[in-house]
């Protein structure tokens, strides 16, 4: 089981052991090693008075100081060949929360899930392997050991968002072929992107597809029917409708749109289906 036998904290105890008060605070700032979370360039700057580009300086500094003194610590080596597995078994690329959950596994879920990814990104950082990206408006933090797969991944990323047919299954069955991977790689690569979605039914895809991210009362309407399969009368479709979101829409709305909403058909008496 992945980092079950870790020492992770102290680890980063051992790690930050060494480092003046000042540039240890920065570095727990920038990690969220603390209690108040990851701080950003422009709030250490100003907690210390320091330009952006110096507290970058400092933190740099500081990482490479921890490489030189924890790189050859037993725990250290443990961690670099436990990641080096894992990562080798999720086809060398994952995203970073998801690594932290996996982890969090082998430590008995005893660890916060959130608290413990930023130590172990802190420990990628410092150890300067693996490889760690991301974490923007577009991305999750990634994790990869290999250039090429992360590459890879944002091809991917990038032909699901021009694909015009809202089809995932169809889009996967094309890109296994296309780039020659399993499936299930696939949707990893996938999810390194805030841009993938999970719909409300299980249905994955771009967030922008209509089974993934429904924004309008008949975009649920659409997705309830299509996935009963089967006609429904509007007073269950209105059920269904109330039950995927916050907001709920009398009976008599949902059926006006309805009837004004061409992808739906009358079949019966106040019995709606999809207009196929």
């Amino acid at each position: 089981m992945v980092g079950v036998n870790i020492d992770i904290n102290g680890l980063i105890n051992e790690a930050l052991l060494t480092q003046d008060e000042r540039a240890k605070r920065i570095v727990m700032g920038r990690y969220g090693l603390g209690t108040s979370g990851r701080k950003t360039l422009a709030a250490l700057g100003g907690e210390y008075g320091l330009t952006r580009e110096r507290v970058r300086q400092i933190q740099a500094a500081a990482l490479e100081a921890i490489r030189g003194k924890i790189k050859e610590h037993k725990e250290a080596v443990k961690f670099l060949k436990a990641i080096e597995g894992y990562l080798k078994d999720v086809g060398h690329l994952r995203r970073g929360d998801l690594i932290a959950k996996d982890f969090n596994i082998g430590f008995g879920g005893k660890e916060d899930t959130e608290a413990l990814s930023n130590k172990l990104h802190f420990l990628a950082d410092a150890l300067g392997w693996p490889f760690v990206e991301g974490g923007n408006e577009d991305w999750h933090v990634v994790w990869y050991s290999k250039k090429d797969v992360y590459d890879t991944a944002k091809k991917l990323v990038g032909e699901l968002l021009k694909t015009k047919e809202q089809d995932f299954d169809k889009f996967l069955k094309s890109a296994s072929g296309k780039f020659r991977l399993p499936e299930p790689q696939i949707v990893n690569h996938l999810l390194i992107s805030k841009r993938f979605g999970i719909g409300p039914y299980g249905d994955m895809g771009a967030d922008h597809w209509v089974r993934v991210n429904p924004k309008t009362v008949r975009d649920k309407i659409y997705i309830v029917l299509d996935k009963s399969k089967e006609p429904m009368h509007f007073t269950e479709i209105a059920a269904n409708v109330n039950s995927l979101s916050g907001k709920k829409r009398a009976a008599a709305t949902v059926h006006n749109e309805l009837i004004k909403d061409p992808r739906f058909v009358l079949v019966g008496r106040g019995t709606y289906a999809i207009n196929v």
